[in-house]
């Protein structure tokens, strides 16, 4: 697509990933090098708050802190961490999930798309999400954030549920800089979270403002030249 010229391609990541480094939130499983702690840190932030997961991750790995404590937990203590999410249906599946992994992976995560989708309540955004976060693969984590994000600075009209659309996902999957997807799928999660917004988007503060269609639209007007000038 004519969007998606190298030169255009560029400057969009050097801005993102640049406000990123400034302005991306800090949390403890972004730090985490172990994959079974970090798998279960996307399960828990799955249509959740990640200030509701802050809340329960820590407790939650001190009880489990590896995958067989998990297998062999009840599920009566599973359904208490998830409860305080919101989550007690997902318990079951977690508490499967280190079953799996104990009995058919050694208690260890698999490093490849097909055996994480294998896992109980592993879906495609979160496998490309530990793929990229940990084992260093080229992937995008696509959730409707994202797709938010890239309609509006390319002002693209999907129909259905975009975060399914082949084509949008081919568009972020191009977008993801040789060796950072880490780094720039953190960074989409962290703009759609705190800029990008799907009611009220701060435009005027937005790194990617002077690329963005949305933008270019709802607050040329309203952006002063000082603020601009901000801008990269």
């Amino acid at each position: 697509m004519s969007q998606l010229n190298q030169k255009r391609k560029a400057k969009l990541i050097n801005c993102l990933l640049r406000w990123w480094r400034k302005s991306g939130r800090k949390y403890p499983w972004r730090k985490e090098k172990d994959p079974y702690k970090v798998l279960i840190a996307e399960l828990m932030l799955q249509r959740t708050r990640a200030d509701q997961v802050l809340a329960v991750y820590p407790s939650f790995l001190r009880r489990f802190p590896t995958v067989r404590a998990l297998a062999e937990a009840s599920p009566e203590e599973v359904r208490n961490f998830f409860d305080r999410l919101g989550l007690v249906w997902r318990s079951k599946n977690v508490k499967r999930l280190g079953e799996v992994l104990e009995k058919n992976f050694d208690g260890r995560v698999p490093d490849t798309r097909e055996k994480l989708l294998s896992l109980p309540g592993v879906g495609e955004y979160v496998a490309d999400a530990v793929l990229a976060s940990l084992y260093g693969k080229n992937v995008a984590a696509v959730d409707a954030n994202v797709c938010r994000i890239m309609q509006r600075i390319f002002k693209l009209k999907i129909r259905g549920e975009a975060r399914r659309n082949p084509k949008l996902k081919q568009i972020v999957q191009k977008m993801v800089p040789k060796g950072r997807a880490k780094e720039f799928n953190w960074a989409m999660i962290d703009l759609g979270a705190l800029v990008c917004t799907p009611k009220n988007p701060k435009c005027p503060f937005c790194p990617l403002n002077k690329m963005c269609k949305y933008a270019s639209r709802e607050e040329k007007k309203r952006c002063s030249p000082s603020i601009l000038s901000l801008l990269c």
